[in-house]
C-alpha cells in the first residue's frame, strides 16, 4: 500500500468520559480495549477513597495493584521489576499527577494500553501523551503514548484538595497565551498551525473566563468543564505532536522556577501567574489581551496572582523571566519577538501587581 505522507497519523484516547460516575466505567472500558491482566497503579491515600473501589469493580481482571511512591524514573524501573513476568496487558492509573505519569511510561514500557482514572484535575497530564518527572531537582519530559481511555470521575475529583483544583484552573487558563505565542510563531516564523487544535486548546478557556465574576470550581458545571478543558488540552499534544498548543512564553517562565529552585508553587499556579505576566505584554506590545479579567478570574477562586502567596520574591520572578528568554529558545514566543528588558519586566510586574 503507497504510503500517504501527507497525511499526519494521531493516537488518541479511545474511550473518554467526564461525569460523575465515570469511574464505574473502568471495567468495561478493559473489556472493550480486549484487555484481561490488568496492573493498577495508585496512590495509598487514593486507594481508600477510589482505588479500592476500582479494585472490585475490575474483579478477576485485576491481576496486580502496586502504590506508586515518587514519580522518578527509578520507580518505573521498580514496578517494572516488581511486575516480572507476570502477563499484564493493561495498566490503570488511579491518581493524581505523580500516579499517572508514572503508568503513563509503564505502560508504554511493557507497550500495553493505559487507562487514566485521575482522582484530581491540577494540570492537563491526565490525557496528554506526556509524563513530568523531577530528576535531581529539574524537570523532566518523557513523551509516552496517549492514555487508550481517560474516565474523569466528578465525584471524586470534587472532593480532592481545592488547591490542585485551582491549579488545573490556571493550566487551563495558560492556553490564552500559549495559543498567542504560537499563533506570532505561524505569522513571524512559517511555524506549522492547526486552527483546530488551537480552537480546542482555546475554547473551554474562554468558556471559563466568561464566568469569572461567579466562578466556583466547587459548582459541577464548572467542574466539569475544566476537567474537559484539561482533557482536550492533552488531546491537543497529540494532534500536534508537541505541547505547542498549550505551553507558550507562560510555561517558560515556569520551568525557569523550577531550574532555579525557586518558590513553592504547583506548576498551574506558576504558569498562571506567568500568564498574567505574558497577556500584559501581548496587550501592551499588540494591542490584544485582558490581564486584568485573567488575573480577576484567578482571583475569584482564591488562586493565588501574586509572587508572595507562591513564596517568591520580586528579584527572583525577574530573574526567572530573564531566564525564560533562554529556554527552548527555537519555541517563537513573545519573550523572542519583542525580547522584553529587565526594566519591561519589572514595569509589568508593578502593572500587573503581581510582585
Amino acid at each position: 500500500m503507497k504510503r500517504v505522507d501527507y497525511i499526519k497519523s494521531v493516537g488518541m484516547p479511545r474511550i473518554i468520559e467526564v461525569s460523575e460516575g465515570a469511574r464505574k466505567k473502568t471495567r468495561s472500558s478493559v473489556e472493550a480495549l480486549g484487555r484481561s491482566s490488568v496492573l493498577m497503579l495508585t496512590g495509598k491515600h487514593v486507594y481508600k477513597t477510589a482505588g479500592k473501589k476500582t479494585e472490585e469493580r475490575l474483579g478477576d481482571l485485576l491481576a496486580k495493584t502496586i502504590f506508586v511512591a515518587k514519580p522518578r524514573v527509578e520507580e518505573v524501573r521498580r514496578i517494572e521489576f516488581d511486575i516480572g513476568f507476570d502477563e499484564i496487558d493493561c495498566v490503570v492509573g488511579v491518581g493524581g499527577g505523580r500516579v499517572l505519569d508514572v503508568a503513563k511510561v509503564v505502560a508504554a514500557d511493557i507497550d500495553a494500553p493505559f487507562i487514566s482514572i485521575p482522582s484530581t484535575v491540577s494540570h492537563d497530564g491526565l490525557a496528554s501523551p506526556v509524563a513530568s518527572f523531577k530528576e535531581e531537582g529539574r524537570p523532566v519530559s518523557i513523551s509516552t503514548n496517549p492514555p487508550a481511555a481517560v474516565l474523569a470521575d466528578i465525584t471524586v475529583i470534587r472532593n480532592s484538595p481545592i488547591q490542585l483544583i485551582r491549579s488545573g484552573y490556571g493550566d487551563l487558563i495558560s492556553n490564552i497565551t500559549a495559543v498567542k505565542d504560537w499563533q506570532l510563531g505561524k505569522d513571524l516564523k512559517d511555524e506549522e498551525y492547526n486552527e483546530v487544535a488551537a480552537s480546542m486548546a482555546l475554547m473551554p478557556a474562554q468558556l471559563l473566563l466568561r464566568e469569572a465574576e461567579n466562578l466556583d470550581l466547587k459548582n459541577p458545571y464548572h467542574l466539569e468543564l475544566l476537567a474537559k478543558g484539561l482533557v482536550l488540552s492533552g488531546v491537543t499534544i497529540s494532534i500536534v505532536g508537541n505541547s505547542r498548543p498549550v505551553s507558550g512564553a507562560e510555561h517558560k517562565f515556569s520551568h525557569a522556577l523550577d531550574y532555579l529552585g525557586y518558590g513553592t508553587g504547583l506548576h498551574g499556579e506558576q504558569v498562571a501567574i506567568g500568564t498574567i505576566i505574558i497577556e500584559y505584554l501581548h496587550e501592551k506590545a499588540y494591542g490584544i489581551g485582558d490581564w486584568e479579567l485573567i488575573k480577576k478570574s484567578l482571583e475569584s477562586i482564591r488562586a493565588p496572582t501574586t509572587a508572595k502567596e507562591i513564596g517568591l520574591a520580586k528579584t527572583q520572578v525577574v530573574e526567572a523571566l530573564e531566564y525564560a528568554k533562554k529556554i527552548r529558545k527555537k519555541r517563537y514566543t513573545i519573550l523572542e519577538d519583542v525580547d522584553p528588558t529587565r526594566e519591561d519586566f519589572e514595569i509589568a510586574l508593578e502593572k500587573t501587581r503581581v510582585a
